[in-house]
């Protein structure tokens, strides 16, 4: 089958929808264990190495600590568990499966910080004052290891699910999503870990209360990092690589890559581009910041062509028996389109009615993608579903 899928209309209602269901791997399982597999056994293997590093590395101080341990703890899951509501509110395309979800945000926590970031940076960080002396170190060692350590670190996560789920990571959208969630896993333990290192090294009477506001400290800024970093770089590696519903873009890859690493840098180094001045500093990560969500925004809005040729293709055969419109797909995919679709509805009931067939139609996309065994069920259910919700967005 051709890398392509958007040359299907020539193909009638019911082969468009077939084609896009073995080309785009919606609706497809997620196993994780797969003892044929070597990614499997990588992934295990590493996460292992992972888990012993972690034990090492604080098994001296849980006893004296394990309150303020605790307390970061809690605090850096609730703070991932709410950015993870959000990442998976945004995979509207195609859903991906919780275990996929669960594997990526380990792999981001254990492996990619432990197994390989912590002890690589560790390395770089004591070389570079050796070299350049304690000044340039402290403002620019950071910027200078992390943005290749911690980003491959994170990318080899996604190779290796890639390697698992060959049918469920194949678009750039994919690479976005897969890679936030590996950036958030890495996120949520290294926020533990600066919380954990400050408890125990601060001189406050109250650990817990370092525990909490060094925590707070650090939810507040790196959510919007590494989620964000590694969903460019996961996305550019996608196109660079090409699957059978990605065409390869070689170049556009490489530059999200890029972008997703001179971010990093700029994040880690904003005391050196400050110029160690206080509001130099803040006006260099507000900065990066905004550019970060510019670039974010024109990779989702390059990825978005794929999933919504996958959309027209896959409610094909509902358009030829009626079911659905063509004007009600375009309000699905494209945004101009639903606020025209929106305005013409005759009040705000009917209005609000729209936007709950909005959501409907995308519930029978994914029902049409289930297999076979869940297929018959939920198919109807979300026919019933939007033939409900359209009588009342008429009336």
């Amino acid at each position: 089958m051709s890398q392509q899928t958007l040359g299907t209309a020539t193909l009638d209602p019911e082969e468009r929808q077939r084609v896009a269901i073995d080309i785009s791997g919606w609706g497809q399982p997620f196993r994780f264990v797969q003892l044929r597999n070597l990614c499997f056994w990588v992934y295990v293997v590493l996460t292992g190495i992972g888990v012993v590093h972690i034990w090492s590395y604080f098994r001296s101080d849980v006893v004296f600590y394990a309150e303020p341990f605790a307390v970061a703890a809690v605090l850096c899951l609730l703070s991932g568990a709410a950015w993870a509501g959000w990442f998976h509110h945004i995979d509207r395309w195609e859903r991906q499966p919780g275990g996929l979800i669960a594997a990526a945000l380990v792999w981001g926590a254990i492996p990619a910080t432990f197994a390989f970031a912590l002890p690589v940076n560790s390395a770089m960080l004591g070389i570079y004052p050796k070299l350049f002396g304690q000044d340039w170190a402290a403002n620019w060692a950071a910027g200078l290891t992390a943005p290749f350590t911690e980003e491959l670190a994170k990318l080899c996560g996604l190779i290796l699910l890639m390697g698992l789920a060959p049918r469920l990571i194949r678009t750039a959208n994919d690479g976005l999503i897969i890679g936030a969630f590996l950036g958030l896993g890495f996120a949520v333990f290294e926020d533990f870990l600066y919380a954990a290192n400050g408890t125990m090294t601060s001189l406050s009477a109250n650990p817990d209360s370092a525990a909490v506001t060094i925590s707070i400290t650090r939810i507040a800024t790196s959510a919007v990092s590494h989620p964000l970093f590694s969903a460019l770089v996961c996305s550019g590696a996608i196109y660079i690589l090409g699957t059978a519903a990605q065409p390869r873009r070689v170049l556009r890859g490489i530059l999200f890559v890029l972008a997703g690493m001179f971010l990093h840098f700029t994040w880690d180094d904003a005391t050196g581009l400050g110029g160690g001045n206080g509001l130099g500093v803040v006006a260099v990560m507000a900065g990066s910041v905004i550019l970060a969500l510019v670039i974010l925004s024109i990779a989702f809005r390059l990825a978005a062509p794929r999933e919504h040729q996958f959309v027209r293709d896959l409610l094909a055969p509902e358009v030829a028996a009626g079911t659905v419109t063509d004007e009600e797909i375009e309000a699905m995919v494209d945004r101009k389109a639903r606020k025209t679709w929106l305005r013409a509805a005759p009040g705000h009931r009917e209005r609000r009615a729209r936007k709950h067939l909005r959501h409907a139609l995308f519930d029978l996309v994914h029902a049409i993608a289930q297999p076979d065994d869940k297929h018959a069920e939920e198919l109807e259910h979300a026919r019933g579903e939007v033939s409900r919700l359209r009588i009342q967005a008429r009336s």
